[in-house]
């Protein structure tokens, strides 16, 4: 009896509180990008609960270690674009996410799986009020569709980010967010001070751990790719294959060559600039996206049934 009263105290002291919040990367994306392993994520759009846990049991429940090396789903890209933007509904699937089982196995608060959103509003119009809701709920990072210009990104990564403590060496972006950070806090596990000092834009500031993620899917986003790279405080580029093929008159040609000689030059100006640009995996390219060294792995979606979760995943772990 003592001997297991020993061992409980030992897990909750030695394991589930041997990393305090301010040691590690709370974005478990920004932690592996850091370590330069290989990032995976899905597409979801069915925001019940019950979907959330399903979502967690997929991953089993690793160590620390085995969450970083193993592969897994480390991130899912929730699209709210195309379907509702409800706050509510979002809020609701973002707890059912959190594992306390999770927490104990690993010895830290870091998620097995980072949320980044994707909201309705595109870079040229407003997306300040969107990208608070979103993160004031928890979420790790934003994706905001046709950026265009580098005005439209460094809007986006100002909306990212509070406001900066005068001694702050990174002011600029010039942060705009406003401060209530009491939902986002207590679940990422958090005080409200804590969460602060987490809640700014990686990699510009290198203990940040929220992603500001925009998407390359028009000409004149094409045209100025350069700029909006050089924009500080970009976490990933996404390209929109599909919408650009209606953007340039081949609409739904997502194969014929002007939207692939777009695709190569996003890819090569953002290896340029260091900034990772995601790839659309498939059981089929897997090989092929591979050898691109790609940093971020986009595939499946959790309301298919093909098995194309699974079998990728087995790939990469071969």
């Amino acid at each position: 009896m003592k001997k297991s009263i020993f061992l409980i105290l030992f897990v909750l002291t030695g394991s589930a509180f041997s990393q305090q919040p301010q040691d590690i990367h709370l974005n478990k994306v920004v932690a592996k990008l850091e370590r330069n392993i290989l990032v995976n994520g899905i597409w979801v759009s069915a925001l019940h609960p019950s979907n959330a846990i399903g979502l967690v049991e997929m991953n089993g429940y690793p160590n620390n270690m085995e969450a970083l090396t193993k592969p897994m789903i480390d991130f899912i890209l929730i699209d709210m674009e195309h379907m509702p933007f409800d706050v509510t509904v979002l809020r609701n699937f973002l707890l059912a996410l959190n594992s306390k089982r999770e927490v104990l196995i690993k010895g830290n608060l870091q998620p097995n799986i980072a949320t980044f959103v994707r909201i309705p509003a595109e870079g040229n119009q407003p997306v300040h009020a969107m990208i608070k809701q979103v993160l004031d709920i928890g979420a790790h990072g934003v994706v905001v569709p046709h950026v265009r210009t580098a005005r439209d990104a460094e809007k986006i990564v100002s909306a990212c980010r509070y406001p900066q403590p005068k001694e702050s060496t990174i002011k600029e972006p010039v942060g705009t967010r406003g401060a209530s950070p009491w939902i986002c806090a207590y679940l990422w596990g958090l005080t409200m001070d804590e969460y602060v000092a987490h809640a700014d834009v990686w990699p510009l500031n290198p203990k940040g751990d929220i992603l500001a993620i925009i998407m390359i899917e028009d000409e004149e986003g094409l045209q100025n790719i350069d700029e909006i790279l050089s924009v500080k405080g970009i976490g990933a580029v996404i390209f929109g294959p599909y919408d650009y093929s209606f953007n340039c008159a081949h609409p739904g040609k997502m194969d014929h060559p002007d939207v692939l000689k777009a695709w190569d030059k996003v890819k090569n100006a953002c290896d340029n600039s260091n900034v990772p640009l995601m790839g659309f995996a498939n059981p089929d390219n897997i090989s092929e996206q591979l050898q691109k060294n790609y940093r971020i792995l986009l595939f499946g979606h959790d309301v298919s049934n093909d098995g194309s979760i699974q079998k990728i995943l087995e790939a990469i772990s071969h």
